[in-house]
């Protein structure tokens, strides 16, 4: 699984070097952990966005790849729904595929010392959902970020702090998952 995440970090880095134009925004992460690893890749164009996501933890391994359309509401945050598939394989048991329905509302807000950023996450594919809140310091390029996430079978809480490299969209990530009581490092790429 570990090969197949470093495919899924490069692939992530080779769209981050794609032209501009293909892409409204583009963001991609990767985290290792000594018994955790998980990498996330979402672009957006106009009302469309895609994505993927894979996890290998203890226990088993998930993926997920959707496709997104924004919803035209007058409200404070953006919406977006779409169907899902998602793979699943427990250590020792045959693979499971699963397709459903995804939704996803985030906002990012300006502030005079940076940003806040806010998402929340619901699939039906394995019952997962996710919830992020994230502050980040402009002056330092520093963002604190704390996440929640789950599924059928797996659960996490994750404490993180990333450094942007320069002005560039690379950002550095040291973090804590508190359920797998494990220390982490990863990689982002941020266009949005």
């Amino acid at each position: 699984m570990f090969r197949k995440l470093t495919f899924a970090l490069a692939a992530c880095l080779a769209g981050a070097a794609a032209p501009a134009a293909a892409a409204d925004g583009f963001f991609a992460q990767a985290d290792i952990g000594d018994r955790t690893q998980s990498a996330v890749a979402t672009a957006s164009r106009g009302a469309l966005s895609y994505g993927t996501t894979l996890s290998n933890y203890e226990g088993g391994r998930s993926g997920t790849t959707f496709l997104a359309y924004t919803l035209p509401l007058e409200a404070p945050a953006t919406v977006r729904l779409g169907p899902a598939v998602g793979l699943r394989r427990s250590d020792g048991e045959a693979r499971e595929v699963e397709a459903g329905l995804r939704v996803a509302v985030d906002r990012w807000t300006a502030t005079p010392f940076g940003s806040i950023y806010g998402l929340a996450e619901a699939s039906s594919v394995h019952r997962s959902w996710f919830v992020l809140g994230q502050v980040t310091f402009a002056p330092a390029n520093i963002g604190i970020e704390l996440s929640r996430g789950g599924s059928e079978d797996y659960h996490e809480t994750t404490l993180a702090v990333q450094k942007r490299l320069g002005q560039g969209p690379v950002s550095l990530r040291l973090g804590y998952k508190l359920s797998s009581d494990e220390i982490f490092a990863g990689i982002s790429i941020n266009t949005f």
